[in-house]
């Protein structure tokens, strides 16, 4: 099944502009219905300073249990794995409900 990053900024602007309903882990597209059980994420932006993207992260999608599971933390926009810190937008991964 498909899954779709969200990032945190779209999160805020469109519950600002009462496009989405969150209930906990799900969110609802008021103008269809749509429903999506979301969790934090993150997407890798970059490699903060000069080190090499050893784990091959730079430009996908991690939920912060992946993230975890890699041994890495997750802190605001920064992801520390090992001795690399990566740059990262926070936000969520989320995957239509009953599809």
């Amino acid at each position: 099944m498909a899954r779709l990053f969200i990032s945190q900024e779209r999160i805020d602007s469109w519950s600002a502009q009462d496009k989405i309903a969150l209930d906990g882990d799900e969110m609802t597209l008021v103008d269809d219905g749509r429903s999506f059980e979301i969790e934090p994420a993150v997407y890798f932006v970059k490699v903060a300073g000069d080190e090499e993207d050893a784990q091959d992260l730079i430009g996908k999608v991690k939920t912060e249990e992946d993230v975890v599971a890699l041994g890495g933390d997750v802190y605001m926009n920064s992801v520390i794995l090992g001795e690399i810190a990566y740059d990262v937008k926070s936000g969520f991964v989320g995957k239509p409900k009953g599809g």
